[in-house]
């Protein structure tokens, strides 16, 4: 019978212990081996936004006031998260089962709000990077050139309700084109001048900002009121979209406002300033 020393004894039963509270896991190489999409930097920039949501005075349906400020420099997700990568965090039991068939070269779509935050928490657990959606205004910065304005002239526009939303439902119309129901392989739309893929494609991108109404006062600076709906969120893409936060599919019924999405992704930012 082979007698062990009390030291060697004691490092043994340590090493057991650790052991089964997975120490000697293998996390940085499952990390290391997690398929995510290349990251592209956008730099700081000053960038010219008007704010969604819903503008108004007391009389009138208004464009939101151009907002002018200076964004911080942020990292980005080349393109949409894969079905692969996403049925990662479904294999791991931190993400709700999603269509597709765990493919590495199309996007994961039908997705709703919830869907990606979960996922966003799961990759930024498993990678040790703060992995989170954009905020709309983030999502402005990334797009570059393929940000639009949804402005439709605060003094040219109707100034009836009804109207300015007809004119704002027709405009998103000419941006967005007709229905596209193809889901493309990563990559087809092409890049924008900074290298992200696939922002004038038929995916939408689910970002953190809540739907707002805003009422501003006659001189159109003042805010006298702002009501935020969080179970409303801001989806960008050709143009924007505001869909219930449930909802994975807006086609079939969920767009509070405007015209539906072609399909609901995700795209995940992290900050750099540490």
């Amino acid at each position: 019978m082979k007698l062990y020393t009390p030291v060697l004894l004691i490092t043994l039963l340590g090493a057991a212990l650790l052991a089964r509270e997975g120490w000697f896991s293998h996390d940085a190489d499952r990390a290391a081996d997690l398929p995510v999409p290349p990251t592209v930097i956008v730099p700081a920039m000053r960038l010219d936004y008007r704010p969604a949501g819903q503008y108004q005075t007391a009389r009138q349906v208004i464009d939101p006031p151009l907002d002018t400020r200076a964004m911080p420099p942020l990292a980005v997700m080349e393109t949409h998260v894969s079905e692969a990568l996403y049925g990662l965090c479904v294999d791991d039991g931190a993400c709700r089962p999603a269509p597709g068939r765990g493919r590495d070269d199309h996007a994961q779509v039908f997705v709703s709000f919830a869907d990606t935050e979960q996922f966003a928490l799961w990759l930024a657990d498993r990678t040790g990077t703060d992995w989170r959606l954009p905020t709309d205004r983030e999502w402005a910065q990334l797009a570059a050139e393929a940000f639009h304005d949804d402005a439709l002239g605060i003094d040219g526009g109707p100034a009836d309700p009804a109207a300015r939303w007809l004119a704002a439902y027709e405009s998103q119309f000419a941006q967005r084109g007709d229905a596209d129901g193809t889901h493309h392989p990563l990559g087809h739309f092409g890049a924008n001048s900074l290298g992200v893929r696939d922002l004038g494609g038929n995916i939408w991108e689910w970002t953190q900002s809540c739907n707002e109404r805003v009422t501003l006062g006659p001189d159109r600076s003042a805010v006298l009121s702002k009501v935020e709906n969080c179970g409303v969120r801001v989806a960008q893409g050709r143009h924007r979209a505001y869909i219930i936060d449930f909802v994975r599919d807006a086609r079939g019924g969920g767009c509070a406002i405007g015209i539906p999405p072609d399909y609901l992704g995700i795209r995940l930012v992290h900050s750099l300033d540490g």
